[in-house]
């Protein structure tokens, strides 16, 4: 705190929001709510920046007129780079509608590999949902959606940390991961329902996105959370195999289809 009070003290444009503790999406949450900068960045306490790339893709937002832009991020391990995660080289710098954009330009599900204009996320009443692991992965579907003008451009602007005891790895952390992974396959349904026309390639793109949600949660599954009853009720299963492009994937849910214990049985035998 004493270190952003420095800074706050030395630009005038900075500002210190203090609130309890209560979880990266409400902090996030209270950002977009105090924003007054024309873009939105999240970016996490022990993740860093590319020098001077804010001014690049700032200048970039502004003369496309962008709701959205990405760009690629890199994970840290031990100090030492481990390799870029890229979109698709070929689609940078062009402008797309956001539903054009999740089928044609795949970005990993970070909150924190995008700039968002301010005015769009109030808009469209975008926020995090509260208490979920993995916010990320249900809040930016519904973001690039809803974009009007949205891009992605071949940089690699954000470096974060892999960390042993991340909220990401932490074993003690499978259960509630299987919760919210099916909670996060609830919403993006939901949402798909309200706003994607059954059928279309932002459907079954976002489809996609639910039966890899769904396939993370039967991989964290505990009996002591819920029955696989709670699985085979969803509207979403059986999982849409049609959608799938690798023959591996489809494979995978084919056999969750045919039997969600035979599923997890082969499963375990595979992380031996």
């Amino acid at each position: 705190m004493q270190i952003a009070q420095t800074y706050a003290a030395k630009y005038g444009n900075l500002r210190i929001v203090e609130q309890e503790n209560a979880g990266l999406s409400v902090a996030r949450n209270a950002g977009i709510a105090q924003a007054r900068g024309e873009y939105i960045w999240f970016v996490d306490s022990d993740d860093t920046i590319k020098a001077n790339v804010l001014g690049v893709l700032t200048k970039t937002a502004i003369d496309d007129h962008l709701d959205i832009l990405c760009f690629d991020i890199s994970p840290i391990a031990k100090g030492t780079s481990a390799g870029i995660f890229p979109g698709r080289p070929e689609q940078s710098g062009r402008i797309f509608s956001g539903t054009d954009f999740i089928t044609k330009v795949d970005m990993p599900p970070s909150a924190c590999t995008a700039l968002y204009r301010t005015e769009f996320l109030k808009a469209n009443a975008l926020k995090f949902t509260s208490g979920l692991l993995h916010e990320d992965f249900e809040f930016t579907p519904r973001a690039y959606c809803l974009a009007q003008r949205i891009s992605y451009v071949n940089v690699c602007a954000y470096y974060y940390l892999v960390r042993e005891e991340s909220i990401m790895t932490a074993q003690s952390k499978r259960r509630q991961k299987a919760s919210d992974m099916l909670r996060i396959c609830d919403a993006l349904y939901n949402f798909a329902k309200q706003h994607l026309a059954e059928g279309s390639e932002a459907h079954k793109a976002m489809t996609r996105k639910i039966n890899f949600a769904f396939s993370q949660s039967l991989r964290n599954y505990s009996r002591d959370v819920f029955s696989l009853d709670e699985y085979r009720r969803k509207p979403y299963y059986p999982l849409d195999v049609s959608v799938e492009g690798e023959r591996k994937w489809r494979l995978k849910y084919r056999l969750a289809n045919l039997s969600l214990p035979l599923y997890l049985l082969v499963h375990k035998w595979v992380k031996r």
